[in-house]
This record gives structure tokens, C-alpha cells and sequence, in this order.
């Protein structure tokens, strides 16, 4: 009996650095300060993304008229958050932008100045541009990899993310 007390005594104190190793949210990579040529807050940046070892950002655009522009954010060589920019027509709003992505049961925040799903948010910035006969811009992050509702913290990122984002496109006074 006392055996058998011992050997499972071993057994769990065997187990506990596995269990303080195992939060699985440590982040071994430093988050930047921009994401594609846009400053970006590190702190909410960070809360968005899981645990890893290397982060990697790419930007791209389409080919487009008026090109979207995107930028994905991978950590580990997964794909976590995609940040996609596309150019719009005057008065369009956080919520049509969303309609537009086909996004599903929206609602919207800030007396509608964000769209926001569990795992998206949306916003508009006035940014007018004749090349591209566009009078605003919409921003959507997207999270590819997560559980439960994150928007309320896609929101936070989002907030001062589009308006430094603003100021890095080509706007017409």
C-alpha cells in the first residue's frame, strides 16, 4: 500500500514542470511596432496573436484598378491575423463593408464606426483618391485561429490601427 502511495507521489511530482510548460501562450517572438509599413501597438497586437517561436509579416496588394491590400501575420508558419484594406465608394460604413466581405450576424459598435463578428472587425476611414474613385477606405482584421469572441479586442487593435493606416495611404486633400 505505502508502495503504491510512493510510486504515485513520483508520478505527479514527474508531472509538475510539464504543467508549467504547457500554457501553450508564451511568445518567444517579438511582436513589431508595425505591421506592413503601418505603426501598430505592440501590447494589442500581441493580444491577438498565440504563442510561438517566429513571427513573420507579408504585405501584398492585387492587381486591381484600385488594388486591395493585404497583410498577413503568421506565426510559426500558421497564418493568424489578416489585415485587408480595400479602396470604397463615398458613405460607405463599417457595416456595409462587412456585408460586402460577406460577413455573418455583424453588429455594430462605437455608434457604428466598427462592425464587429467574434472573430472580425471592420471600420471605415474617409480617404479620398480620383485614381482610385474612391472617397473611403475600409480595414478589416480577421482572426484565423481562435476561440471565443475576440472582437472587443480586435476592436482595441483596430481603433488607433486604422488611423495610423490612414495617414499611409494616398489621400487627396
Amino acid at each position: 500500500m505505502i508502495r503504491h502511495k510512493a510510486v504515485g507521489v513520483l508520478g505527479a511530482l514527474a508531472l509538475l514542470p510539464l504543467v508549467g510548460c504547457s500554457s501553450g501562450d508564451d511568445k518567444a517572438y517579438a511582436v513589431p511596432d508595425k505591421l506592413c509599413g503601418v505603426p501598430a501597438k505592440p501590447a494589442l497586437t500581441k493580444e491577438l496573436l498565440p504563442g510561438g517561436d517566429k513571427l513573420r509579416v507579408v504585405k501584398s496588394q492585387t492587381a486591381n484598378a484600385a488594388p486591395d491590400q493585404y497583410c498577413t501575420v503568421h506565426v510559426d508558419g500558421d497564418i493568424e491575423l489578416v489585415v485587408e484594406g480595400i479602396w470604397q465608394p463615398a458613405g460607405t460604413t463599417a457595416e456595409q463593408a462587412a456585408d460586402k466581405a460577406h460577413a455573418f450576424n455583424s453588429r455594430s459598435a462605437d455608434e457604428g464606426r466598427f462592425a464587429l463578428e467574434d472573430h472580425k472587425a471592420f471600420t471605415v476611414v474617409d480617404c479620398k483618391n480620383t485614381k482610385y474613385k474612391s472617397e473611403r477606405f475600409s480595414i478589416e482584421a480577421r482572426l484565423i485561429h481562435s476561440d471565443g469572441d475576440m472582437s472587443k479586442k480586435l476592436q482595441r487593435f483596430l481603433d488607433p490601427f486604422s488611423e495610423a493606416y490612414r495617414k499611409t495611404l494616398p489621400c487627396e486633400s
